[in-house]
């Protein structure tokens, strides 16, 4: 019984080993083609995206929240967010800036709330998902925050 399970799996193998032989270097035709990213620029972010904010401020505590950021495709967006930080509500806190995207779909984010004082925060991004989500970092001293966008109103496949 265990002769025939070892020739039968040997079989097995053969054909298998048979076929990858006999389409190697087969025509594209059989054989999907994969295309490689053609690359993103400021017009890869356009629209509105919501984003989950988690974190924590050096010296203040965790932070946690929402922001619906609108992006202009142009390099320029506004948002407002609603966030708690150590459990102090900060609700409706809107604010604006620039962001530049590179061709390996990474970006850089300044970001200056329109508060008293105008607090500036920095960013990093990647796009990723054909532009229908963003992972962001905050990258200002004492601040260890991140952010994940999603596009608003897109279906999600996965």
């Amino acid at each position: 019984m265990r002769t025939i399970r070892i020739i039968g799996v040997a079989i097995a193998l053969a054909g298998f080993l048979m076929a990858g032989i006999q389409f190697r270097g087969t025509p594209a035709g059989f054989v999907p083609v994969v295309q490689a990213h053609t690359g993103c620029s400021n017009s890869s972010l356009r629209g509105n995206y919501g984003f989950q904010i988690n974190g924590t401020i050096v010296g203040l505590g965790p932070i946690g929240g929402v922001a619906l950021v609108t992006f202009d495709g142009e390099g320029n967006f506004t948002q407002t967010d609603n966030v708690s930080i150590n459990g102090s509500p900060i609700l409706h806190r809107p604010g604006s800036g620039t962001y530049s995207v590179n061709a390996d779909c990474t970006g850089t984010q300044t970001l200056t709330f329109n508060v008293p004082g105008g607090q500036v925060v920095h960013t990093t991004f990647v796009i990723v998902r054909h532009g229908r989500q963003v992972l962001d970092v905050v990258i200002d001293p004492h601040v260890v925050i991140t952010s994940v966008g999603k596009a608003v109103g897109v279906v999600d496949e996965d």
